[in-house]
């Protein structure tokens, strides 16, 4: 199974402009990320590596954005 990647986004390119992160695997400069986890990955490594491979640094981001949406909820 390939890791799904979604491109950098225009504005953070534009904002840090010639910056690159290196491929969690290969350490290549790559624009290119696995969004859940929040790992930068190349289109040559996600074909052969499994999101199983990768480190969740994403996990307290999305537990930041849920208690952001509970709080939110609250306030209505």
């Amino acid at each position: 199974m390939t890791i799904p990647l979604v491109h950098e986004e225009q504005e953070v390119i534009e904002e840090f402009g010639s910056i690159m992160e290196r491929c969690h695997f290969c350490k290549t400069t790559t624009r290119w990320w696995h969004e859940n986890t929040n790992n930068p990955v190349c289109q040559g490594c996600a074909k052969v590596h499994k999101v199983a491979e990768l480190p969740d640094w994403g996990k307290a981001i999305r537990a930041l954005k849920r208690k952001q949406k509970l709080l939110k909820s609250q306030d209505q």
